[in-house]
C-alpha cells in the first residue's frame, strides 16, 4: 500500500498538490490530512472559501477510494453534499477525517468533518464515487493462437491446423463471394484452395 509520503510526491504535480494537502493517514477505511488557510485559498480575507473545502474532502475521498480498488479500476466523485458550519480562519490548518460509510461493487460513500485546530466543525461533506472497470486488455491473435497449441499431443496439433486451414478457405471464399471485382474474387478463390491444399496434406499425415 502507498504510503502518504508516496501519495503526496504522486499528487504534487495536480490540484491536490496545488491546494497543499499534507496527509497524516490513507488507508481503504480512512483518510486524514491537513490544509493550511492560505490568503489565495480564500473567498474575502481571512476565510477559507467553500469551493477549497469541497476539494480538500473531495480529494480524500476520491483517495480513500483508489486504496480500495482492483488493479486496472478507476474513480470518479459522482456526487458531493456538503453542509458549512463554520467559517476556516485564515493562517490556520484545518484538518479533514474522511471515513468510508459504503464499499460497494460500483459505488462507494465517504464522509469528511473538516474541523479548525481547536475541534470546532467547519463542514461536513458526504461524496459518492464511482468504481470504473478496468479497460480490457488487447488480445494478441498470435497469442492466443498458440495458446490453442500449446501442451497438445503432435496429431492432435495436425488435427487442429487442419480444423483452421479448412476455416481459413471457407473465409476466403466468402470474401470472393461478396466482391464484384473479378480479378479479385480469382485471387481469394486461389488463396482458399490453398488453405484446402495445406488442410489435405495435414489429413494425410494423419491418415499414416
Amino acid at each position: 500500500m502507498m504510503d502518504v509520503a508516496t501519495l503526496e510526491q504522486h499528487l504534487a504535480g495536480f490540484f491536490p498538490g496545488l491546494l497543499g494537502i499534507r496527509f497524516q493517514e490513507a488507508t481503504p477505511e480512512r483518510v486524514r490530512a491537513g490544509l493550511v488557510v492560505r490568503d489565495d485559498l480564500c473567498t474575502t480575507p481571512g476565510v477559507l472559501h467553500g469551493g477549497a473545502i469541497m476539494a480538500f474532502a473531495d480529494t480524500l475521498g476520491a483517495v480513500g477510494t483508489v486504496f480500495n480498488l482492483k488493479p486496472g479500476e478507476g474513480t470518479t466523485t459522482i456526487e458531493s453534499k456538503t453542509n458549512f458550519l463554520a467559517a476556516g480562519k485564515g493562517g490556520t490548518t484545518v484538518a479533514g477525517e474522511c471515513t468510508r460509510l459504503h464499499r460497494g461493487r460500483r459505488t462507494m460513500v465517504w464522509q469528511t468533518r473538516v474541523t479548525a485546530p481547536d475541534g470546532k466543525l467547519i463542514a461536513v461533506v458526504t461524496q459518492t464515487q464511482a468504481v470504473l472497470e478496468a479497460a480490457p486488455q488487447p488480445v494478441d491473435p498470435i497469442a492466443a493462437l498458440g495458446a490453442l497449441f500449446a501442451g497438445k499431443p503432435l496429431d492432435e496439433q495436425q488435427r487442429l491446423l487442419a480444423t483452421l486451414e479448412h476455416a481459413g478457405a471457407a473465409t476466403y471464399r466468402s470474401l470472393a463471394e461478396k466482391t464484384e471485382d473479378p480479378a479479385v474474387r480469382a485471387e481469394l478463390e486461389r488463396a482458399a484452395e490453398r488453405e484446402e491444399e495445406n488442410a489435405r496434406v495435414l489429413e494425410r499425415l494423419l491418415a499414416r
